[in-house]
């Protein structure tokens, strides 16, 4: 009826080498926000997120 599912050692690995990505992805970006000079984040942080000045554009 039901069979056990056989893991195999590879797939072990799939989570760990996932979140290695996604740490590393993380970490390149923290590192490189912190990295900015003070002019370039006051121009990132001023930026419109919607620049369109019709009102009836939604």
């Amino acid at each position: 009826m039901f069979k056990r599912v056989i893991l195999e050692e590879w797939a072990n690995l799939v989570p760990m080498i996932a979140f290695g990505v996604l740490f590393s992805v993380f970490a390149f970006a923290m590192l490189w926000a912190l990295r900015l000079r003070p002019e370039e984040r006051k121009r990132m942080a001023e930026l419109p997120l919607h620049d369109s000045p019709d009102k009836s554009d939604p």
